[in-house]
C-alpha cells in the first residue's frame, strides 16, 4: 500500500515539475536571432552636392522611361509560370494554417447501427413477449443503436497551438519565396531586354564592320596582284574578316537564344513569340537603346546617393530565412512537448431499442465520459531523436539567416564597385569613341576631296566602329550593374 502511495505521489511531482519546466520554453515566444550588421556598405555612390536627393521609384525599371520595358515587366508578372506556382504555394500554405487549427476544436461523432443476434438456448420475457422460461429454443432479435461521441484534446504543453503558429510562420516563409522570385523574374526581363536591344546594336555595328573590312581585303587584294604590297597584308585583312564574321554570328546566335530566354519568362513558347511585336501597340520612347541616350551623370541619377545599410533586412530572400528561424523554433517546441503525457476528454452518450418502429419512445440510454492520459514511455527514443533533429533544424535556420545577411552585403557591395568600376571605363570608352568620330570625319573628309586614300579612310572607319562596339557592350555592362543594385537592395516590390 505504501508503495503505491509513493508511486502516485512520484507521478504528481512529475507532472507538477513538468509543466512547470516545460511551460517555460513551450508558451514563450521564440527570441529574435540578432545579427549585427554593418552601419554602412563598403562601397557607396555619392551624390554630387550633399543636399541633392533623387526620387527613385521603388519599381525601379519606371526609371529608365521606357514604357516598352514596362509594358513586358507587366506581362512577366501576369504570366510567368514559375512566379504563378510560388502563388498557389502561399495558398497551399494557408490549408495547413487551418489543419491545424482543426486540432484545437474537438472532434464529435455520430453513429448509427441496427444488428440481427440469435440467443440459442436461453429465452425470456424480454424476447418472447412472456413465453414460459423452461423453454430452450433459440432467441433472435434485432438490436437497433444511435449514438454521439465526442473527444477533446486539452491543449496542456501549448503543443497545438505552438503547431499552429509553424503553419503561420511558414505562409510567410512562401510570401517571401513569392518575392524572391518575382524580383529574380523582374531583373531577369529588363537584362534580356536590354541584351536584345545592345545586341541589335552591336549587329548593325559588326555588320559594317565587315563591309569596310572585305572593302580593305578586297583592295589589299588588288595592290597584291600589281606587286604593291606583300601577301602578309592580304592575309591579316582576312583573318580580320573572319574575326569579325565570328563576332557576328555569335552576336546573332546570342540574341536568338536570349529572344527564347524572354519568351520563358513571359510565359510563352518561343515559337510564338516575337520580340518586334512585344509591346507593338505601346509609343517606346526608347531612349535606352541610342548610342549616347545616358551621359554618366544621368546614370548616376538611377541610383540612390548614400544607401542606408538596414534596406538589406526588408529584402525578401532575408525575411524569408528569418521566418524559417521563427518555424522551426515553434518545430523544436513541439517536439519537445512530445515528453510529456496528452490529456484527453472523451464523452460518449446514445440509445438502444430491439424495435425499429418505436425506436424513438422505446429506447434505453447509455453514456460514459472519461478523461484518459497517454503517457510517452515506450517511444521515448523516438521522441529523443525528433528532438534532437528539431534542434539541428533550428541551428541550421539560424546559420543560413546569418548567411544570407552577408550574402545580401556582398552582392550589394559587389553590385556597387562593379558599377563604379564600369562607368569610369564607360566614360574612358565615350572619349575614345568621341576621338575616333572626329578623326573618321577628317579623313572622310580628306578621302572625298581626294586628299587621302580609301584604304586610309576605311582603316580610320573601322577605328571608329571597333570604338562604337566597345561603348556599345560597355552601356549594356553598366545598366546590368543598375539591374544588380536595385535586385540587391531588394527593391520593385510594390
Amino acid at each position: 500500500m505504501k508503495k503505491k502511495i509513493i508511486v502516485i505521489v512520484y507521478f504528481c511531482l512529475s507532472l507538477s515539475m513538468s509543466f512547470v519546466l516545460g511551460g517555460c520554453g513551450l508558451f514563450s515566444v521564440p527570441k529574435k536571432v540578432i545579427v549585427k550588421i554593418p552601419e554602412k556598405f563598403k562601397y557607396s555612390v555619392k551624390s554630387s552636392s550633399k543636399n541633392q536627393s533623387y526620387l527613385i521609384n521603388n519599381n525601379w525599371w519606371k526609371n529608365f522611361d521606357d514604357t516598352r520595358l514596362d509594358v513586358l515587366v507587366g506581362d512577366a508578372e501576369k504570366n510567368n509560370l514559375n512566379y504563378m506556382i510560388a502563388i498557389k504555394n502561399i495558398k497551399v500554405a494557408r490549408t495547413y494554417v487551418s489543419q491545424s487549427e482543426s486540432s484545437l476544436f474537438p472532434t464529435v461523432n455520430f453513429s448509427f447501427s441496427s444488428t440481427r443476434n440469435k440467443m440459442a438456448g436461453y429465452e425470456s420475457s424480454i424476447f418472447s413477449g412472456g413465453a414460459s422460461s423452461g423453454s430452450q429454443s433459440a432467441v433472435i432479435y434485432n438490436l437497433n443503436q444511435a449514438g454521439l461521441s465526442a473527444s477533446y484534446e486539452l491543449d496542456v504543453w501549448n503543443q497545438l497551438n505552438n503547431a499552429v503558429k509553424q503553419a503561420k510562420a511558414n505562409v510567410a516563409v512562401s510570401k517571401e519565396d513569392a518575392d524572391v522570385i518575382k524580383l529574380t523574374l523582374i531583373s531577369n526581363v529588363v537584362q534580356a531586354y536590354f541584351q536584345i536591344n545592345t545586341l541589335d546594336s552591336a549587329i548593325k555595328n559588326l555588320k559594317n564592320q565587315y563591309a569596310a573590312q572585305k572593302e580593305i581585303f578586297t583592295l589589299y587584294t588588288v595592290q597584291y596582284k600589281d606587286g604593291l604590297i606583300n601577301a602578309q597584308q592580304v592575309e591579316n585583312a582576312k583573318t580580320s574578316i573572319e574575326i569579325i564574321k565570328t563576332e557576328l554570328n555569335d552576336s546573332i546566335e546570342l540574341k536568338d537564344t536570349t529572344q527564347n530566354t524572354l519568351a520563358y519568362y513571359l510565359g510563352e513558347f518561343p515559337e510564338r513569340f516575337n520580340f518586334s511585336q512585344a509591346g507593338k501597340n505601346i509609343n517606346s520612347t526608347h531612349k535606352i537603346n541610342k548610342l549616347n541616350e545616358l551621359k554618366t551623370s544621368s546614370y548616376s541619377k538611377l541610383i540612390p546617393p548614400n544607401i542606408p545599410s538596414l534596406i538589406l533586412t526588408q529584402r525578401p530572400d532575408v525575411k524569408e530565412a528569418e521566418y524559417n528561424v521563427l518555424s522551426y523554433a515553434y518545430a523544436e517546441k513541439e517536439s519537445l512537448a512530445n515528453f510529456f503525457p496528452t490529456f484527453s476528454l472523451t464523452g460518449n452518450y446514445g440509445y438502444a431499442s430491439t424495435g425499429l418502429n418505436n425506436f424513438v419512445n422505446n429506447t434505453d440510454s447509455v453514456w460514459n465520459f472519461g478523461l484518459n492520459l497517454l503517457a510517452p514511455i515506450f517511444n521515448y527514443k523516438e521522441n529523443v531523436s525528433i528532438y534532437k533533429r528539431s534542434i539541428l533544424q533550428y541551428q541550421q535556420a539560424v546559420l543560413n539567416y546569418r548567411n544570407t545577411i552577408i550574402n545580401a552585403f556582398s552582392e550589394t557591395d559587389s553590385a556597387l564597385i562593379s558599377y563604379k568600376k564600369n562607368l569610369n571605363t564607360l566614360s574612358s570608352y565615350r572619349k575614345n569613341y568621341a576621338y575616333s568620330l572626329k578623326l573618321y570625319n577628317i579623313y572622310r573628309v580628306q578621302y572625298k576631296t581626294g586628299i587621302t586614300g580609301k584604304i586610309t579612310y576605311l582603316t580610320y572607319k573601322l577605328d571608329m566602329l571597333a570604338a562604337e562596339y566597345n561603348l556599345i557592350n560597355q552601356n549594356l555592362l553598366v545598366k546590368e550593374d543598375i539591374i544588380n543594385i536595385y535586385n540587391a537592395l531588394g527593391m520593385g516590390l510594390k
